[in-house]
């Protein structure tokens, strides 16, 4: 079991790593705009759309690796003050109330609607550009997919802690 949580660590880890191109890209794509817009005034149709789609990309692609550090924004003002064991069965309880079913009813309806996105060619109509909103809504799916196998692997990891006083 332990081979299988640093695997999930290893994949949300190394998608997390290169997801910060994306950032760099949006930078490039958001530079190149204030340069046409106020330099030659002429500004592009599709930095807005992409600015989303980018930085999307790289928020869901590190939302895993952010759980597995631990650097969400959390309120510690009970576990703090208690001895691991007992903290580490109190996040287990929230992940069991809270967490999980909240990913559950995230991502139960996720696939349906990709598929069918990527079934009638659906597009962005908010925006001047109306790009292509299948490929987008993949990789939140993906994230949030990859977001639940971290939270399983964190929930194990608080489980056998709180059972066994192990730290995994």
């Amino acid at each position: 079991m332990v081979k299988l949580l640093r695997a999930i660590d290893l994949i949300n880890a190394s998608l997390s790593r290169f997801s910060s191109i994306f950032m760099v890209l949006l930078v490039l794509t958001l530079t190149y705009e204030v340069g046409m817009r106020y330099l030659f005034k002429s500004p592009t149709l599709w930095s807005y759309d992409m600015s989303y789609m980018l930085t999307s990309l790289f928020m869901v692609l590190s939302l895993g690796h952010v759980l597995q550090r631990g650097e969400h924004v959390r309120v510690d003002l009970l576990s703090h003050y208690l001895p691991p064991r007992w903290a580490a069965t109190v996040e287990a309880l929230l992940y069991l109330v809270l967490l999980f079913p909240f990913l559950y009813v995230l991502l139960s309806p996720m696939p349906g609607h990709v598929l069918n996105s990527w079934r009638i060619g659906e597009r962005y109509t908010a925006g001047t550009w109306l790009p292509p909103i299948y490929p987008f809504k993949t990789w939140v799916m993906v994230g949030m997919f990859l977001l639940a196998l971290q939270s399983l692997a964190q929930f194990l990891r608080v489980l056998i802690l709180a059972l066994r006083g192990e730290e995994v």
